[in-house]
């Protein structure tokens, strides 16, 4: 069962957002994902996917740590490894260590974050990181992907000879070629190789004094190139040793395989998961970049969307350094359809296409561009009629191809259905096109569908006043400038301000009053009375707007006062603190003077010393004394800001070292009234203790 048909999210341009998020996608899996996102049927599977996005983006909007996932592919090499007898090559080993460190990190990631990121850590679960994988490998291969001189004593041997047999070809080698460009029979050029052996680029007039092996020769002619004969026994042991090598190697390769083998099915679970938290970070990087939210998904069908954005305009804008105007609508049983009416270009099938879009979004997986307090819902089906839907192929007329849609819309519909309709009833005779929209209008509301609906016809607007569940919607447009606001207001109609926006370009007033006499006078003063009320509606919105701003730069500026009146009277406490220690200090300095005095004058010093000892011993008493007070000041106050809230008229409490229990009458600051049977008395907060029920 398809919730939407491809014609629908081709029109919605759905396509624009999986090209976003595929660009976000790093391995080639995540992007065949993005490239096929579509509508989830199984709404539990949707609620888990819209979450750990929502997880994801939050992790990575508040710069927590999120494991860098970036691999290759590992999937054709852990199918070769589940084959019995199979070998995987040096590279493959390396590629297959890279991305097991990477799963072990996110592995461990995931399990450690069960609290935090719940509907993520799921993926984690029957997964284990394996630390033997990496080990086994390092063990063997070298970060350059060749196989370790460790790896076995056999391979350490072969190298060893290998080592010595080269550097012994070298010293020869290099002794014949100063020998024969010392003769002059070698050209500038003196060495190439051929199939690894290291030849002599000899003048062919000189071949004869050149004894070896014949590889090659150039294309001129006049040059022949030689394998010396006194290098070719030792270059035939080299080669030897390199194919012994190459022996070795495999069968340590193959050897690894085996141990590595029971890890295949590990690995394609490691892969699918790193495939799929690409996927999800791709989707997450998608949501910051339109800001996008998951909004409350309700049990209930309902529409409600706060500061939403059509986000392909939103970005378009961006780019642009335009500002894009955000949607509030707002759907449910009561009220489940909108009309939506007003001038061409101000903005009605954007709106149609932003509901439809964002609700695509959400059912496929995607945080949307609303404000988190949205309440949106999941629909059975989303049903579209956009645009010119006229066939040249089935030789459709624009209103016969219109009216098959409706009837296929038509037979779809119910409570838990969307439908979105522009320019609902166009395509034929406006009277007769009005009247069949009038008998689709009613037919939606009978079946309780959720819609937004665009028109011009001042029929349906009229019919959608007087139908319960529906509402008039209008497109805010400015009459002076006749520039649209693209603000959707609902309550009314809006006026298609034919004759307005026809007086304003110029066109003759004469033919304009024509024009108006050949129409319906109430049709005339129905759109006038409409223009005014939007025209009202419109200084209305700018006059709240203001007001709101008012508001806020008022809240901005008390903030400041309070923030300003705090740090003045903590700057006064403190300053009254420090005049405090400088009398202190002050009255110090006297009485210690006057004890020099005395000192120098040479009375009575043991006296003096005793008085000195009392005025020390006093002030430290007194300083003991100060400190006690503040700490018994501090628990005073960190009780009573700990019992306040739990005192309530009819709270039991007890008087310190009392077993007398009162019931509380009255709290008021730090006092309260109690009632202890007849006796009514007021005590401090410091001085009680809750009796617990």
């Amino acid at each position: 069962m398809s919730i939407i048909e491809s014609e629908g999210l081709e029109l919605l341009e759905f396509y624009k957002i999986k090209k976003y998020v595929t660009d976000y996608c790093y391995c080639y899996g995540a992007k065949q994902k993005a490239s096929q996102i579509s509508i989830y049927e199984d709404h539990n599977a949707l609620t888990i996917e819209l979450n750990r996005v929502d997880e994801l983006k939050n992790t990575l909007a508040g710069d927590s740590f999120f494991p860098e996932i970036q691999f290759h592919e590992f999937s054709k090499e852990a199918s070769l490894l589940s084959l019995q007898g199979s070998m995987l090559m040096e590279e493959q080993f390396l590629l297959i260590k890279h991305s097991t460190e990477i799963s072990n990190t996110a592995v461990r990631f995931l399990k450690n974050k069960k609290m935090i990121l719940p509907y993520l850590a799921q993926l984690s679960e029957g997964l284990e990181d394996n630390k033997q994988i990496i080990e086994e490998i390092d063990r063997i291969i070298d970060f350059d992907a060749t196989v370790k001189n460790s790896a076995s004593k056999e391979l350490h041997k072969i190298r060893k000879n290998l080592s010595e047999k080269r550097r012994e070809s070298d010293i020869k080698f290099d002794r014949l070629v100063n020998e024969f460009r010392k003769a002059g029979v070698i050209r500038d050029n003196e060495e190439s190789f051929f199939n690894g052996r290291r030849t002599l680029a000899v003048m062919v007039e000189h071949k004869s004094d050149v004894t070896g092996f014949v590889h090659n020769k150039s294309e001129t002619g006049k040059t022949i190139f030689i394998e010396p004969g006194a290098t070719i026994n030792i270059n035939n042991d080299i080669a030897e040793l390199e194919i012994d090598e190459r022996r070795e190697i495999n069968r340590i390769l193959r050897e690894l395989s085996d141990t590595l083998r029971p890890f295949a099915f590990q690995l394609k679970q490691f892969e699918i998961l790193l495939i799929e938290l690409d996927f999800l970070k791709a989707k997450a990087r998608f949501a910051n970049l339109i800001y996008g939210s998951l909004p409350v998904i309700s049990a209930t069908t309902e529409l409600k969307l706060n500061k939403a954005y059509h986000p392909v305009l939103f970005l378009q804008n961006k780019e642009l350094q335009k500002h894009t105007v955000p949607l509030n609508l707002h759907l449910e049983k009561e009220n489940h359809l909108v009309v939506i009416s007003g001038p061409n270009a101000g903005g009605k099938s954007i709106t149609l296409k932003t509901v439809g879009l964002l609700q695509v979004m959400l059912q496929s997986g995607l945080l949307v561009s609303v404000a988190e307090n949205s309440v949106m819902s999941f629909f059975d089906h989303i049903l579209i009629d956009i645009g010119d839907t006229q066939s040249i192929e089935h030789e459709l007329s624009t209103y016969s191809a219109r009216l098959k849609n409706m009837i296929s819309i038509l037979k779809k519909v119910n409570s838990n259905t969307l439908v979105l309709m522009d320019e609902f009833g166009s395509g034929t005779d406006p009277e007769l096109g009005g009247a069949m929209a009038e008998v689709v209008l009613e037919e939606l509301v009978k079946s309780k569908t959720f819609g937004v609906i665009t028109t011009h016809y001042s029929n349906v607007k009229l019919l959608a006043n007087k139908l319960q569940g529906v509402s008039n919607g209008s497109m805010l447009f400015d009459l002076e400038t006749l520039d649209p606001k693209y603000i959707l207001t609902v309550g009314e109609p809006g006026s298609s301000y034919t004759f307005e926006v026809a007086e304003r370009v110029g066109f003759p007033k004469e033919l304009i009053e024509r024009a108006k006499d050949k129409i319906d006078t109430d049709k005339v003063d129905l759109n006038i009375l409409l223009a005014e009320v939007q025209q009202q509606k419109t200084k209305m919105a700018e006059a709240i707007e203001r007001m709101e701003h008012q508001e806020f730069m008022g809240k901005i500026a008390k903030e400041k006062y309070d923030t300003l009146f705090n740090n003045w009277r903590d700057k006064t406490e403190r300053d009254r603190e420090k005049k405090i220690d400088l009398a202190r200090l002050a009255d110090f300095g006297q009485k210690y003077l006057r004890l020099m005095e005395e000192w120098n004058k040479n009375e009575d010093r043991k006296l003096v010393m005793k008085r000195f000892i009392d005025g020390i011993t006093a002030e430290t008493n007194k300083r003991k004394d100060l400190a006690k007070q503040n700490k018994k000041d501090n628990f005073s106050e960190k009780k009573i800001a700990r019992l306040k809230p739990l005192l309530k008229v009819g709270s039991k409490v007890k008087i310190l070292n009392s077993t007398e229990i009162g019931i509380v009458q009255s709290v008021k600051d730090e006092k309260v009234n109690i009632t202890f049977g007849i006796l009514k008395m007021t005590v401090n907060i410091e001085n009680l203790e809750l009796v617990k029920e």
